[in-house]
């Protein structure tokens, strides 16, 4: 496996670290508290940001303006089934949700939940170097690669590695900054 897919892969996990990190509240608005959640509607089942529109126009207030004023209902139980922990009040054709200021308690929650979630990827991305590690030494075994050219790309493959987990910890560190902010 060339070391550029690796990367890519790697990438990938950095990717979704980064979506799963933004749906941690910081109790500050943000719109991807709610974007992802999914709303039963049409006889299916959809995610609020294809339902209608989201804008936060205040730091502690997101306001969904939904396409179709039929599924306002829809979208209300959605975001009060969801693990979000949000109440969403519908304000004429709007749906407003106030973010209420974290406790220090539940701050230190989310910190823990976070470091869970970063320890999560940071095994992926163990799992991505374990298993082109397995693939190096195959084919070195092969002898599709020499004993040198597996040690270089070993050595490349750690360079990427240690590269990936500083980015999980500096997301980490970014996110755990914004939830102790008050």
């Amino acid at each position: 496996m060339p070391l550029s897919d690796v990367q890519l892969k790697m990438q990938d996990v950095i990717t979704h670290l980064k979506g799963d990190l933004a749906q941690i509240r910081t109790g500050r608005a943000n719109s991807s508290l709610v974007s992802d959640i999914m709303v039963d509607a049409y006889d299916s089942k959809m995610m609020v940001k294809e339902l209608g529109q989201i804008t936060t126009p205040e730091p502690n207030v997101i306001i969904i303006s939904p396409w179709d004023k039929a599924v306002i209902t829809n979208i209300v139980g959605g975001i009060a089934k969801s693990s979000v922990g949000l109440n969403a009040v519908v304000d004429g054709d709007i749906i407003r949700i106030v973010i209420p200021p974290l406790t220090a308690e539940r701050r230190e929650e989310f910190i823990k939940q976070m470091h869970g979630t970063l320890e999560k990827f940071k095994v992926q991305i163990r799992q991505i170097r374990h298993e082109t590690r397995e693939s190096l030494k195959s084919q070195r075994e092969a002898g599709d690669i020499s004993e040198d050219e597996e040690k270089r790309l070993e050595n490349e493959l750690q360079r990427l590695h240690d590269e990936f987990i500083e980015a999980v910890e500096v997301a980490g560190k970014n996110k755990e900054a914004q939830l102790r902010e008050i």
